[in-house]
């Protein structure tokens, strides 16, 4: 793989996060994977490296907009920043004692997470959701004891399959905060970004610890091409209809989770 291709590649997932929110971990593990042929321990580690970057911009901007419920973030990471460096180093033993034969398991588990996670871009686009218990509370008000104890078992389940497999830390966590906690959709879209910076950054570092494959002038290259695809992305949220844009996501996802399975 040549350098152009990685900036190119950059831009391309650059734009699709700029124009929709979502995609840095969820596009990039499988395009490492399928088109570049890195293997997926490797693509893993590389992913959450770059994934953090891009949502350490996004979760920073959201905080300074007022737009994070900072106590939401924090009862989250108390759960996914243990697990998902658990899912880290649980994939680092497998590698280690594995070798090879950990490619096409950590590839399925990758497929497995995409296509979940393009359900739930669909369902977050097309579909109204009933938030669950929070019917009666105001909008961005305070957490009850159930919320917490819930926001921490949410992260210890879904940090523990991102720190796995890269994927999933906006989709899942947005819907886990859309369905069971009392939020305005802003506060949804910053608390999201700004958790999901805490805990990528946190899997990054256990992955620079314990993944030691992950190609570091590769994630420089990409970042090169996201930065300016987020900004052209960005552009587009005022020219094409969000479901359009959510929608090809979606596809584009399937798609990454039926090549992983060899389907095509």
């Amino acid at each position: 793989m040549t350098g152009i291709e990685l900036v190119v590649a950059g831009l391309v997932v650059g734009v699709l996060i700029g124009a929709t929110g979502m995609g840095a971990g969820s596009l990039m593990a499988p395009l490492l994977i399928s088109v570049f042929g890195i293997s997926a321990v490797s693509a893993v580690a590389t992913d959450l490296l770059y994934s953090s970057g891009t949502k350490l911009v996004g979760g920073y901007r959201h905080f300074k907009l007022g737009t994070v419920n900072s106590e939401i973030a924090r009862w989250m990471a108390m759960g996914s920043v243990p697990a998902a460096v658990a899912g880290v180093f649980t994939l680092h033993l497998l590698a280690a004692s594995e070798g090879a034969q950990i490619e096409d398991k950590l590839k399925n588990a990758i497929a497995v997470a995409l296509m979940l996670v393009a359900i739930a871009v669909v369902v977050r686009t097309f579909f109204t959701i009933r938030a669950l218990w929070t019917d009666a509370l105001p909008k961005d008000g305070e957490l009850n004891r159930r919320h917490r104890i819930l926001a921490v078992c949410l992260g210890v389940v879904l940090g523990y399959v991102f720190g796995f497999t890269s994927v999933g830390a906006g989709a899942f966590f947005g819907m886990a905060l859309i369905i069971f906690f009392p939020l305005s959709t802003r506060r949804i879209v910053g608390t999201d970004l700004f958790h999901g910076a805490i805990v990528t950054i946190a899997a990054a570092t256990a992955a620079v610890f314990w993944l030691p494959t992950m190609h570091l002038t590769s994630v420089g290259l990409l970042m090169v091409g996201s930065i300016p695809g987020i900004l052209i992305g960005s552009q587009l949220t005022l020219m094409v209809p969000e479901k359009a844009l959510r929608g090809s996501l979606a596809s584009v996802l399937a798609l990454s989770s039926l090549k992983l399975f060899n389907v095509f």
